[in-house]
């Protein structure tokens, strides 16, 4: 899991940023001006999530079986976190579902079916409400001071609670439209605010209810997916899209200005560019579209009437409606991988097709499902789970009879070379968040934000590509040594 919380120094010149890794968590603190990393705490006990600056220091909540324990710890190496208070809890509280407030000793978690809020403080109870029993709870957030408390659902409920003398009351209760979203209380408790891959929504807590004002989105809107990206042969190009977003953007590496963008009008799983062809796979089919010559038009526009060619794939008939991962483009742009899932993993496959016909060319059982990846040389296409684990298969064409087929190379763990998020030429990116060169210089430091797991990163030759959730558009990097 990535950073999940930040703090910065009351001089502002110093970062603390603490992230989960199974039980695990750690506070990393760094210099922001060089972007050296000073120091790291493991933390011992459950992690309530929140660091915050508390004067010249950073404070911590834990949870281990009993009360809240705060620790306190300076922003140097020369400190280790010291104990500074400990709060009630109340009884069979579950330390993983809490948000603890520390302006006001307030604790919000959930617990079965219920919602309830905790002056860890005075030991007492604030809120236990049941409005919530049969949703599952997407976000919890409070106002500064406390008083204003607001959790999102499942449902696409927000429900707002405003603090009195006798504990908190439910004020209101508004609908989201955004799907995957989280809401969050404004500072004041003015506004609540709910975003997700869609749209940014925002209401007024202080007016009548009514629709909510809409904030438009990046050029990607659509998805929450990661981005999928292709770089042509040449390093010339790179093609973006987001995993089932409706909108394709080739880029020109040299001068960063858009060569194409393009309105596909299907759901994207798969693009690729090669000298003028911008190929790319969608719901059922693959469509292919050529770059405009020269650079006299400015921000160029494509939609699918515009496209020179479209293929519908030769889908087997049990698999013709099973959901994709991800589609994988051979360099050069010949060939197309893709995982389709069926009921139960022995019923995944992966699918080898044709780009200029759509002719399925070889389908194998891939049971760890996953996703679909050429190698960069194309003579070899993996399945790569979430967890790591890899099936690979070497594709061979025979020339007599004329058929191409998948030969079965093993299964491996984190594999080290030939697949895109590992780098050719000897780049690597450390857990710190420094981009090392070949030989082991360090060349860039990434701030926590910019930062993600191996397979939401791309490397091709000297480019490296961030491609992580939280970014609003893709990252390039051209690297030098």
């Amino acid at each position: 899991m990535g950073y999940i919380s930040v703090t910065y120094s009351a001089c502002g010149t110093v970062l603390a940023a603490v992230r989960h890794r199974g039980l695990t968590s750690t506070i990393s603190i760094y210099n922001v001006l060089s972007g050296t990393h000073i120091c790291s705490h493991s933390v011992g006990g459950s992690l309530l999530e929140e660091i915050w600056t508390h004067g010249e220091c950073l404070r911590f909540a834990t949870m281990k079986l009993g009360p809240i324990t705060i620790w306190e710890v300076g922003f140097t190496p020369a400190h280790t976190p010291t104990q500074v208070e400990s709060l009630s809890t109340p009884d069979n509280f579950h330390p993983r579902t809490g948000r603890f407030h520390p302006t006001s000793s307030r604790l919000a978690f959930t617990a079965e079916g219920r919602v309830l809020v905790w002056d860890a403080h005075d030991s007492k109870l604030l809120l236990e409400s049941t409005d919530v029993k049969d949703c599952w709870i997407t976000s919890m957030s409070f106002s500064s001071d406390g008083r204003i408390f607001a959790c999102g659902t499942g449902n696409l409920e927000i429900y707002f609670w405003k603090e009195f003398p006798t504990g908190y009351t439910l004020h209101r209760k508004y609908i989201s439209s955004t799907r995957g979203f989280k809401s969050l209380v404004s500072p004041n408790g003015e506004s609540i605010i709910a975003f997700g891959g869609q749209a940014i929504q925002i209401w007024r807590t202080t007016d009548p209810i009514t629709s909510p004002s809409n904030v438009s989105t990046p050029t990607f809107q659509g998805s929450e997916k990661v981005f999928i990206l292709g770089f042509s042969p040449d390093e010339t190009l790179v093609v973006v899209a987001r995993t089932e977003g409706k909108t394709v953007v080739v880029v020109d590496l040299k001068s960063g200005i858009p060569r194409l963008t393009i309105n596909t009008g299907m759901k994207v799983y798969g693009v690729g560019v090669a000298g003028s062809a911008v190929v790319v796979v969608g719901e059922g089919k693959i469509v292919t579209w050529n770059l405009p010559a020269g650079g006299g038009v400015l921000n160029p526009r494509a939609n699918v009437n515009d496209s020179v060619l479209t293929t519908a794939f030769d889908y087997p008939p049990s698999l013709a409606f099973a959901p994709w991962r991800t589609t994988s483009m051979s360099p050069d742009l010949r060939r197309t991988a893709t995982v389709e899932w069926g009921k139960g993993s022995a019923n995944h496959h992966l699918h080898l097709y044709d780009v200029l016909t759509g002719q399925r060319l070889a389908s194998v059982p891939a049971n760890l499902g996953g996703n679909a990846l050429f190698t960069p040389d194309g003579r070899e296409v993996w399945s790569v789970s979430d967890a790591g684990h890899a099936n690979r298969w070497k594709v061979i064409e025979d020339s007599e009879p004329e058929i191409t087929r998948l030969e079965y190379l093993g299964s491996s763990f984190r594999p080290r070379d030939g697949v895109p998020w590992q780098s050719s030429c000897g780049y690597e990116v450390t857990d710190d968040g420094w981009v090392l060169g070949p030989s082991g210089k360090r060349l860039l430091w990434l701030p926590p934000g910019w930062r993600s797991g191996e397979q939401d990163r791309m490397w091709s030759g000297r480019f490296l590509a961030l491609l992580g959730r939280e970014l609003p558009e893709p990252v390039i990097l051209e690297l030098g040594e």
